[in-house]
């Protein structure tokens, strides 16, 4: 599979999961507590050049989720324009 397939694949998921929440359901969700100080945890050892490798992979890994929810939630903001 190509980048450009897999960034349709990633398109199309998008897609379908905003057509399953409202847009206003979309913009409203934030991640728990709990992920988000994990997230804060990870990125301050990784400034502290302290990160483990599975560490600096699972940042990655919630960088991605991240960025895939603001696309979600540009869509879902573009939907209510």
């Amino acid at each position: 599979m190509t980048t450009v397939d897999i960034v349709s694949v990633y398109d199309e998921f998008l897609e379908y999961l905003a057509q399953k929440a409202s847009p206003e359901e979309v913009l409203d969700f934030k991640a728990s507590a709990t992920a988000q100080n994990r997230a804060d945890e990870l990125t301050e050892h990784s400034k502290a050049a302290l990160i483990t490798e599975e560490e600096k992979l699972e940042l990655e890994e919630m960088l991605r989720i991240n960025q895939l929810v603001s696309v979600m939630k540009a869509k879902a903001a573009r939907e209510l324009k």
